[in-house]
């Protein structure tokens, strides 16, 4: 790779203006000794997060010439290998000497595109003289392989697209404690109503043409998970691919048995179960579905129970499955997971189970924070039916008899009250108060 090239790209970034940017609720550290990585699906604001991490630097006082962006997804620098990385430190160090004997800061973007990237990475980190920053799409480069290839060197902190709280900051809505008795209650629940349908990528937040954030979703499906999965993974039979994910995205909120799906897309596809098992693994390994196990003391119980589906943005529910009702409570149940996952990947003591009883009872949400059971939720759009409340509520009371919790929640789409059962406290919350006001801690 030309060196002057490579340095015009370096001048170009020195130059670069910062676009309005909406804040994150991520805490990613600036000055640990590891290599920070940030992993999540394209398109989820990767990208924007770094651009918030050195505007933060800036403000410090850490001057532009101390830090080093690269966006490695430049078609200049395609293709792009180890050895071109160091031709592109030795393009900064000649650009700026006087900064040889200080701390600076490199943010590699999209760091996959490089061919033999962690060779190049180990070396710069060796030489302690860099606090590094790296992004990759999921559907592209795992976790697990980035603490392979990094040796203990890294730590990964995983996003996701917007939550309700960032989408509201991206629409100017800044909710107080007496939002619940404003008129702009109203916005806020237009504003959901919306993010149940289109979800919360960045780019879908921000577009004014609903037909055109359907496209966009749609084309989010093709490219950024279905042909990234695809070269990744090899796979050969891509129609039995795309049913899985039809199936699973209709299906979300919804109990996924592995041995049920294979009797019936047996018929239409002559496949193994071994590969079907391989299909799912994909796909949760890209994060494009999130599958939660029982809670059971018992390990076996876990893993051989029926998973519990969710999916990693409600838009593609809207985008992509096979739709005969809104069925707003499966979109409530994944909205509520979604808000979930984000406390799971800032806790790293936290997990996440579903709960079935004896009796067939089941309770949605299982929060396990270290060794105690945190709190118990239930999802559940409509109790306006006695035989629905009773369920839930039924469910909430069992569960909490045999795992020893107090802590019941049931998140509603409007509903706010609290009712005694038998000497235990269940909590309603309308979902839009509950995502702004976190009213579970952890």
């Amino acid at each position: 790779m030309d060196k002057e090239l490579l340095k015009q790209i370096i001048i170009e970034w020195q130059e670069f203006s910062f676009p309005n940017l909406i804040e994150r609720d991520y805490r990613i550290p600036l000055d640990s000794m590891k290599i920070i990585t940030i992993t999540g699906p394209r398109r989820s604001g990767k990208t924007s997060l770094i651009f918030l991490l050195i505007q933060r630097l800036l403000k410090k006082g850490i001057k532009k010439e101390q830090i080093l962006f690269i966006n490695f997804d430049d078609p200049r620098l395609m293709p792009f290998d180890a050895p071109g990385i160091e031709n592109l430190m030795n393009g900064y160090r000649e650009l700026y000497p006087e900064n040889l004997n200080k701390i600076n800061f490199i943010f590699f973007d999209e760091i996959q595109s490089v061919r033999d990237w962690e060779i190049a990475v180990r070396r710069l980190y060796d030489t302690k003289k860099f606090r590094i920053f790296l992004t990759g799409s999921s559907s592209k480069m795992l976790s697990r392989e980035i603490a392979t290839n990094l040796r203990g060197r890294a730590v990964n902190f995983e996003i996701l697209p917007f939550s309700f709280k960032e989408t509201l900051k991206a629409k100017g809505v800044k909710p107080n404690k007496n939002i619940a008795y404003s008129q702009k209650r109203f916005e806020i629940i237009n504003i959901l109503n919306s993010y149940f349908e289109l979800g919360g990528f960045p780019e879908i937040i921000l577009e004014k043409n609903n037909e055109l954030k359907i496209r966009i979703l749609k084309e989010y499906i093709e490219t950024t998970f279905f042909r990234d999965l695809v070269e990744r993974y090899n796979i050969k039979n891509q129609s039995l691919m795309r049913e899985l994910i039809r199936y699973l995205v209709t299906n979300i909120s919804s109990d996924f048995t592995l041995n049920a799906f294979f009797k019936w897309i047996k018929q239409t596809y002559p496949i193994t179960k071994r590969t079907l098992i391989n299909y799912v693994n994909y796909l949760e390994d890209i994060n494009l579905f999130f599958f939660i196990r029982k809670y059971s003391v018992s390990l076996k119980q876990q893993v051989l129970a029926p998973r519990k589906t969710y999916i990693v943005d409600n838009g593609f529910r809207n985008a992509y499955g096979f739709k005969f009702s809104d069925d707003k409570g499966k979109v409530l149940e994944n909205t509520v997971f979604l808000e979930l996952k984000q406390k799971l990947i800032k806790n790293p003591l936290m997990e996440l189970y579903y709960w079935k009883g004896y009796k067939k009872h089941v309770v949605d949400f299982v929060v396990k924070n270290g060794k105690d059971i945190e709190c118990l939720i239930q999802a559940c759009s409509d109790l306006s039916d006695f035989k629905t409340k009773e369920r839930e509520i039924r469910a909430l009371v069992e569960a909490s008899r045999e795992l020893n919790c107090d802590k019941l929640f049931i998140i509603t789409l409007d509903y706010n009250g609290e009712e005694k059962i038998n000497s235990q406290k269940i909590i309603y919350k309308a979902v839009w108060g509950w995502l702004i006001e976190n009213a579970v801690k952890f």
